[in-house]
């Protein structure tokens, strides 16, 4: 399928002046945007490391507890990111993601005051609505900033951002959660934020499109025809659900690990939020680099390495997240949280270079957003509202291990996860070649 406007053309000039490598200020940017991203996550597991406590202090149920930190935010993050990275694709990205991140952590401070659930679920869908402004905007200017060549790699370092938030949020949360309370951990946790938002405005610049690939940006598809020509992309259709079913599964350790630890095995929220977000943020970092790297490297050979490191890392996830339910009470569970969150960093990365690299320039911040929409609704809104759902279910036969036996049914949506990356390996080089003619008009 081809657009029918002439979309992204290149010129013989600006084929002849693409970069190889990205210069300083590219590295700089990144560092900002890296920075944006774990204030992103930060908040997010500032409220896991936060449940147990946010239960007993407003009497919630599980299912309640799986709304907030699943659909009431996700499904107005990922509704939101649709229409902000349409925005992203034909405004100004810098002012976007500056904007964003004030609102957020404006909105994380207001949950702090919350006195019910409804006041909490209010301030969550605010907070989902600003950080909706990170990501895809985020991606497209890694690609106009650096070349195909360092493209996945930079993505890789934009994404451990997920694992510096998840160690900040759970270490830093948890220390301030047993000392101040979760009241006062949210509203220290919004002020930085707000500082940074004005310093990324004023330093970052907006790049032309097309910089790093030596493309001139022409055309603005309407969206219709953005939908038309992404539905169309039989590959990405694929490789999108199965990433929402990754996180779907991934949810056991990702969302509920600290809680489960906390309420099965009965230790604190300070030493939880300690080890595992040190031991969190190490994994997820590491295992981001390594299997990008990888990808990056296998993929010169062949694209589809892209997509199949992606399902392999993805399938090995579920039996490291069963061995970490069903263990005993020992120093050992944590190192199978090390395994389970390292293999768990393999598949988003990724997928985000190969869309960057196979889509139009102005389909770039809708693409990730579209996969972000997976991301969020199939797998932390949905995953978390059914895992709320069977723990409270289960809880009559097996009380307080009762999220133990709700965790584990998730991991069945790892095995139809990695059936779809398969499929969409399948489909990938016809797929890439439809987004190269594009992007030749």
């Amino acid at each position: 399928m081809k657009l029918s406007v002439a979309s992204t053309a290149p010129s013989a000039a600006a084929a002849t002046t693409a970069p190889l490598r990205a210069g300083l200020y590219a590295w700089y940017v990144l560092a900002m945007l890296l920075l944006v991203y774990v204030f992103n996550w930060f908040d997010r597991y500032l409220l896991i490391i936060t449940m147990e406590s946010i239960k007993q202090d407003l009497g919630l149920s599980d299912t309640q507890l799986g709304i907030l930190s699943g659909f009431a935010f996700s499904a107005i993050y990922s509704l939101a990111g649709l229409f902000i990275a349409r925005w992203s694709d034909l405004s100004v990205r810098r002012t976007i993601i500056a904007g964003g991140l004030a609102l957020w952590s404006a909105m994380t401070a207001v949950c702090g005051v919350a006195s019910n659930f409804a006041h909490l679920a209010f301030a969550r869908f605010g907070v989902g609505i600003g950080e909706a402004t990170c990501s895809p905007p985020s991606h497209s200017l890694i690609s106009d900033y650096f070349p195909l060549r360092q493209r996945a790699t930079a993505i890789a370092v934009f994404s451990i951002g997920l694992y510096l938030g998840l160690g900040l949020g759970l270490g830093v949360g948890g220390w301030l959660n047993e000392q101040y309370g979760w009241r006062h951990a949210f509203m220290v946790a919004a002020l930085p934020g707000l500082l940074f938002a004005l310093w990324f405005r004023l330093t970052v610049k907006e790049p032309p499109r097309g910089l790093s690939d030596g493309l001139v940006d022409a055309a603005r598809p309407s969206g219709r025809e953005v939908m038309r020509f992404m539905l169309a992309r039989r590959s990405f259709v694929a490789y999108t659900l199965g990433t929402g079913l990754f996180v779907f599964a991934g949810d056991a350790i990702d969302i509920w690990g600290a809680t489960f630890l906390i309420r099965v095995h009965g230790y604190g929220s300070a030493e939880v939020g300690e080890k595992i977000g040190l031991l969190g943020g190490i994994a997820g970092v590491l295992g981001t680099m390594f299997f990008a790297m990888l990808a990056d490297r296998l993929s010169a050979r062949d694209l589809r390495w892209y997509v199949w490191i992606a399902g392999l890392g993805g399938l090995i996830t579920a039996p490291l997240i069963l061995v970490f339910l069903f263990a005993p009470n020992s120093d050992m569970l944590f190192i199978y949280y090390f395994l389970g969150t390292f293999c768990g960093a393999s598949y988003m990365a990724p997928t985000i270079a190969v869309t960057q690299r196979v889509m139009p320039l102005r389909m770039r911040a809708v693409s990730s957003a579209v996969i972000l929409l997976s991301f969020n609704i199939i797998g932390i809104a949905l995953g978390n509202l059914v895992t709320g759902i069977l723990s409270d279910a289960f809880a009559p036969t097996y009380g307080d291990v009762a999220l133990r036996y709700a965790l584990a049914w998730t991991l069945i949506a790892s095995l139809i996860g990695f059936s779809l990356m398969m499929y969409a390996a399948r489909c990938l080089p016809e797929d890439a070649k439809a987004g190269e003619l594009a992007n030749a008009g």
